[in-house]
């Protein structure tokens, strides 16, 4: 495979820096925007209609023509593997069937989210997925493991490699159906990172992945994530692509926060706790040494790494006092994707202006519970009102180009 080094990428990218003066005016527009309900036919009515006409244009057989977005970097696929799995435990994680038929996903607390009640979970819809895409002109979709559930954390390493490495052949067989239309990242255990780098080379080589999905904790300090630098030698040797989703990893990988349940406020303290997490991963994945070994490995923090858009002016100055020569650069060597925050337009907002609208990736959140569950339009609509054109440009299409170019696939 040939792909362009991050160092060379980056360079190439520098064309496109104007980004991070584009759109300078500020958030005061963005608060005047439409609130995404998420519900279709609302905020995403007209975002959706174009969509459909793009995507009859554009997505047809497979082959991007004139796509409105080239790939969603952001989805979650159930498979069965994991529907069995779930089904065969009596203690949580486990799947609850109701008298209907119905299925429900009951799981333990996390550093990253509670429990709560059991919630809806059912193998993914692969044909109300194409057609979702196709409605709102999104050309491909990477499909990755729900890092979020916490199996990292909440499962023994023996029961987490045949899980995962069956995830990973369903995974595979529905790309092999679609390989116009998805990519696909391997689910991989911090517990084993050797078994994760093993895992990783037969991902690139038999099942056609381009890298693979890792939970955020693990980033948490730079003592963390350099238990994984066995899985990143291999994946500098593949030019791996890493998805790192929010989530706690194994209770082995040192420097993770801990376990704190609000008890009060809940609603309020767990977007604190989130979003603290995400910057924190962020901040270690950009500023610290860790990925400088591995220059063809690209990385993409979801939900903008969190607060990490609203450090940036705190944390340039106080970088420079410390004798870091560009915080700023370090920081761009990482891209981050908006996820659930592409419903809040001046978060996004902010990032392009912060960070670089050619570091974001268009990312839907698509497919929390499997099903046919997910709504792409109130994205769209979201960002089209938020962004200028320019910035759409680079994140809808041209990112995903280059990024894509850089491993080696057409687009």
């Amino acid at each position: 495979m040939k792909f362009l080094t991050r160092r060379r990428f980056l360079a190439d990218s520098a064309l496109t820096g104007s980004a991070l003066l584009l759109a300078r005016g500020g958030l005061a527009a963005a608060q005047n925007l439409p609130a995404a309900t998420g519900t279709p036919g609302e905020t995403g009515a007209t975002s959706g209609a174009v969509a459909a006409a793009d995507a009859s244009a554009g997505v047809k057989g497979g082959v991007t023509q004139s796509a409105r977005v080239l790939v969603d970097w952001h989805s979650h696929y159930v498979s069965q593997a994991e529907m069995d799995f779930f089904a065969r435990r009596r203690e949580a994680p486990r799947l609850i069937t109701g008298p209907d038929g119905s299925t429900q996903l009951q799981n333990v607390d996390t550093a990253s989210a509670a429990a709560g009640a059991p919630s809806d979970f059912s193998r993914s819809d692969i044909a109300a997925r194409l057609r979702h895409l196709d409605q709102n002109g999104i050309a491909q979709q990477l499909l990755t493991h729900t890092v979020a559930l916490g199996l990292d954390a909440s499962l023994p390493i023996e029961e987490l490699r045949p899980l995962f490495r069956s995830f990973n052949d369903e995974l595979a067989g529905v790309i092999r159906q679609h390989p116009q239309r998805f990519l696909g990242v391997a689910a991989l255990p911090t517990a084993d990172p050797r078994w994760a780098a093993e895992e990783l080379t037969r991902a690139h080589r038999d099942l056609g992945f381009i890298g693979g999905s890792l939970p955020l904790n693990a980033f948490a300090t730079l003592e963390g994530a350099r238990t994984l630098a066995p899985l990143f030698e291999t994946a500098q040797k593949h030019g791996s692509h890493f998805f790192i989703h929010r989530g706690p990893a194994n209770a082995a990988v040192p420097g993770q926060p801990p376990v704190i349940i609000p008890k009060d406020t809940e609603y309020a303290r767990w977007s604190l706790i989130s979003n603290s997490h995400l910057a924190a991963g962020g901040i270690t994945l950009g500023l610290t040494d860790f990925l400088d070994p591995y220059p063809d490995v690209s990385v993409q923090v979801i939900m903008l790494a969190g607060f990490l858009p609203y450090l940036i002016d705190s944390i340039v100055p106080a970088a420079h006092r410390a004798g870091v020569k560009d915080p700023l650069a370090q920081l761009r060597r990482i891209y981050v994707d908006p996820g659930p925050y592409s419903r809040i337009g001046d978060w996004t907002e902010l990032a392009a202006n912060k960070l670089g609208a050619d570091r974001i990736l268009f990312g839907s959140d698509y497919g929390v519970g499997g099903g046919a569950r997910g709504d792409i339009a109130p994205a769209l609509a979201t960002l089209d009102a938020a962004l200028t054109p320019a910035q759409r440009q680079l994140i809808y299409m041209d990112n995903s180009r280059a990024l894509l170019k850089s491993k080696g696939r057409a687009s």
